[in-house]
């Protein structure tokens, strides 16, 4: 096989990737309901996901653990807020420049990533 097939064989096989970077959302940032929501604090404020943590409303949470199926994270966090110390189940599904969010086992709507 001459050179120049060899690298056409890795340039195919690079952007078939399923796991290429451009192919996945990711889900770490500031999100809201509405872009008036991004400014907020406390009841309404923006849901923020880092690679440790997510704060939402008056909950402040550590991730204990954390997996992937398919395009949902799904997260097991720790959090602290008006109702105590309790651990908290949280799903968020990246799709087209929104994130699915489902908190406590409800489902709280689709957010938008703020600017």
């Amino acid at each position: 096989m001459t050179v120049l097939k060899v690298a056409a064989v890795v340039m195919v096989l690079a952007l078939a990737n399923p796991t290429s970077s451009l192919a996945k959302e990711t889900v770490a940032g500031r999100w809201a309901v509405d872009i008036e929501s991004c400014s907020l604090f406390g009841g309404g404020s923006p849901l923020i996901v880092s690679d440790y943590a997510v704060r939402w409303s008056n909950d402040a949470c550590r991730i204990e653990r954390m997996y992937k199926t398919s395009d949902t994270v799904h997260i097991q966090a720790l959090c602290w807020g008006d109702g105590g110390e309790r651990s908290i189940p949280v799903s968020l599904r990246a799709h087209a420049g929104r994130l699915a969010v489902t908190w406590d086992r409800s489902r709280r709507g689709d957010f938008r990533r703020c600017p």
